[in-house]
């Protein structure tokens, strides 16, 4: 089975897959048109988000079996179509989780604590203490929207610093240890 990588990856990825029996070509730098003219070579793809996967483009993959993203989301595929092609997609939703929650902790940290703009203001030989005060998460709701993979690594982080955390989420029951759902 032949599989297209169409944006770098850990090497790892590659290796395992050639491991597993899998021939895998590599084409970072080939624009979506020309990509159209070989893909129909392939079984497979391999993207993260160089560019998107239209109706157009899955007209071309005759052999297609799968389209593998290496991040969280499927948004830059045409998921309807593809699957209706018989196109089996995957995602990697969380891989970058604790990532993300960390994120998000140190920008909910430097946004109650100032600190981007201490920063500016220190490396312009300005010291305003009082003005740059921070407020402290301790006894705070933080209110997550979402709370799939990512909304729970974040929800983790905040666990230590005794806030409470509420979350919204489309999805009915996704409510853990870590926070109330609401509505």
């Amino acid at each position: 089975m032949k599989i297209l990588h169409l944006d770098s990856n850990h090497p790892l990825l590659i290796e395992m897959l050639k491991e597993a029996g899998f021939q895998n070509d590599e084409n970072f730098t080939a624009s979506k048109s020309e990509i159209e003219q070989i893909i129909h070579e392939y079984d497979g793809i391999v993207i993260r988000s160089r560019f998107t996967i239209d109706k157009t483009f899955l007209n071309f993959c005759k052999k297609l079996k799968f389209i593998a993203r290496v991040g969280a989301g499927l948004e830059s595929i045409d998921t309807d179509y593809a699957e209706s092609l018989g196109i089996e997609l995957i995602a990697a939703p969380e891989g970058n989780r604790n990532a993300v929650g960390e994120h998000a902790l140190g920008m909910l940290l430097s946004l109650f604590n100032n600190l981007n703009k201490a920063d500016k203001e220190v490396k312009n030989g300005l010291w305003n203490r009082e003005s740059n005060r921070g407020v402290e998460l301790e006894g705070k709701t933080v209110g997550i929207i979402g709370y799939g993979n990512m909304g729970k690594a974040f929800a983790k982080k905040l666990s230590g610093f005794d806030c409470k955390v509420i979350c919204y989420d489309i999805k009915e029951n996704v409510a853990d240890e870590l926070q109330h759902k609401y509505p």
